[in-house]
């Protein structure tokens, strides 16, 4: 009973809208069509000199173009010259090969005392790390799984060498 007043509030905002879409003619652009562009007409279109250039309203230019047909005979527009305008070469490159997989670590693996560095990069990054600081000693945990966690492999470094490593 608490939603009544919210769905009479949401039902008379559809039949709202709705209403409006219709009163508009059913023209709201749902689609995301974009409106056709309309280039000006340039000068030797319009039949003005460089002398007689102005602005005119609507009424003006279309009473100038019915003289111009008038007095001036029929004669085809002036085509363009053609402009060679360099193109840019599109190349495709390969797709950049995949950096090959790294191994999973065991524990028998890794030595105690190595390097945190030599352990990132012969294995990769670990799923899970952290860091901790004790009395000026960093240390951090590693965790390396796989199998969604049914294989995993726990390495303890402090100040950036191995203590210890074991898998399950």
């Amino acid at each position: 009973m608490k939603e009544a007043p919210v769905l009479l509030w949401v039902s008379v905002l559809i039949v709202a809208g709705i209403g409006i879409w219709l009163a508009t003619g059913a023209s709201l652009p749902f689609s995301g069509a974009q409106p056709a562009v309309v280039q000006p007409a340039n000068d030797a279109q319009l039949g003005q000199t460089d002398a007689a250039k102005k602005v005119e309203t609507p009424k003006q230019v279309k009473k100038s173009a019915t003289k111009t047909a008038k007095t001036a005979p029929a004669a085809a527009p002036a085509p363009e010259p053609a402009v060679d305008v360099p193109v840019a070469a599109v190349v495709i490159a390969p797709p950049a090969p995949a950096p090959p997989p790294k191994r999973f670590p065991s524990a028998k693996e890794i030595p105690v005392g190595a390097e945190r560095e030599n352990i990132a990069e012969r294995f990769g990054e670990p799923s899970l790390a952290t860091t901790t600081s004790d009395q000026g000693r960093v240390r951090e945990t590693l965790v390396y799984s796989r199998k969604s966690g049914r294989d995993v492999t726990v390495i303890s470094i402090e100040d950036g060498k191995v203590l210890s490593a074991y898998s399950r």
